[in-house]
């Protein structure tokens, strides 16, 4: 008896260990560009950052002017993640293209995941294609969305890295496009060498704990 309730409790802490796994705190800061502090928008609801700039919370603009925009603008735009997302591209149509850049800490040696969302509306604001390249350390890679969207669309997109310093600069940049290439939702996390659990393998996993708990507390009341 002691060994199966043993075999059970190994059970339910190996399921709990795993949904704690899968819930990774993301090691960039303000990933949707959602901390208002500093937004100062124009007739537009869109505030223009240029090269240099450190207003956006954890951010630094590089390569480019970008626009920071609010939702509910006139330019038939939604974000992402939250009321607050990049055009990579500004006013101006056409390259040069802005980019965002940040500097996390990193454990060397340890294989981290890149995610972001890219934005692309081709019908009215030009493309395809559509495009950013993103870097962490040594790593790059440019994702692209060859596809005509005819309203506000967001395709995900990812890369993995591994760290080789205590701290690792990540960056994103338009690399095509011409009047609107989006960026929202960035993270960085660590990547799992276990496969993340399936939902329905969380919540049986949920589901045997709670059956535990009434069956104790049923014993407990028959002893009473």
């Amino acid at each position: 008896m002691r060994s199966i309730r043993s075999r059970r409790c190994c059970l339910v802490a190996t399921c709990i260990l795993l949904l704690a796994a899968s819930a990774e705190a993301n090691l960039i800061t303000n990933g949707s560009f959602e901390n208002e502090n500093g937004f100062v928008p124009d007739a537009f609801s869109t505030m223009i950052l240029n090269l240099g700039s450190t207003t956006m919370t954890g951010w630094t603009v590089s390569a480019d002017q970008l626009a920071w925009i609010h939702v509910g603008t006139v330019w038939g735009l939604s974000a992402q993640d939250g009321n607050y997302f990049l055009d990579l591209t500004a006013y101006p149509a056409g390259p040069p293209f802005g980019a965002v850049t940040q500097s996390i800490a990193t454990v060397p040696g340890q294989q981290y995941l890149l995610s972001f969302e890219l934005g692309s509306y081709t019908q009215r604001w030009g493309g395809p294609p559509v495009s950013i390249t993103a870097s962490a350390g040594a790593t790059s890679q440019t994702f692209t969305v060859s596809t005509t969207s005819t309203a506000s669309t967001w395709t995900p997109f990812a890369m993995l890295f591994t760290a080789s310093s205590a701290n690792t600069t990540v960056s994103l940049v338009g690399a095509a496009g011409f009047e609107y290439i989006g960026l929202d939702n960035v993270n960085v996390d660590l990547a799992s060498e276990e496969p993340v659990p399936e939902p329905g393998t969380s919540v049986l996993c949920l589901a045997g704990f709670g059956l535990l708990v009434l069956k104790n507390r049923m014993r407990r009341a028959r002893r009473g």
